[in-house]
């Protein structure tokens, strides 16, 4: 008999750990933050990012792409480019204090495929499209 209680009262312990593992284990959160997509523009505002993003946008010979973020903490890859082409940008392990503001030239007229890589990442990042005014390349 008291080998019985003794089982029970392990079993009960058992079961009332398994729960409270269960119940106090936060998920992992893949995104805290802002999306937005537009009319030649594609933002992350996050306070914590740990996925992949991408955006398309439709651009034409002469356009701009103006790239900028600022990262607090984390790691971001970012890549610009056509498919079956090579990139036509590439950062690696951008981290925590590194900030940037420049323009990509767009070569060819084209669908180009923006991808974030977000790793334990707080910041932003936005990319915006200047439009070729003379109205060459298209």
């Amino acid at each position: 008999m008291k080998k019985k209680i003794v089982l029970f009262l392990a079993a009960i312990t058992l079961v009332v750990a398994a729960l409270i593992l269960i119940f106090t284990q936060q998920p992992e959160t893949l995104f805290d933050g802002a999306r937005i997509s537009d009319q030649g523009r594609f933002a992350l505002q996050f306070d914590r990012m740990n996925r992949t993003d991408s955006e398309t946008l439709s651009l034409a010979e002469g356009d701009a792409l103006r790239v900028s973020w600022q990262i607090e903490s984390g790691q971001i890859d970012v890549t610009i480019g056509m498919e079956d082409e090579e990139a036509l940008y590439r950062a690696n392990d951008r981290a925590a204090g590194d900030e940037a503001d420049f323009c990509v030239e767009i070569p060819q007229t084209g669908s180009y495929t923006i991808t974030v890589i977000a790793r334990d990442a707080k910041g932003r990042i936005e990319f915006l499209t200047t439009k070729n005014e003379s109205g060459e390349g298209r």
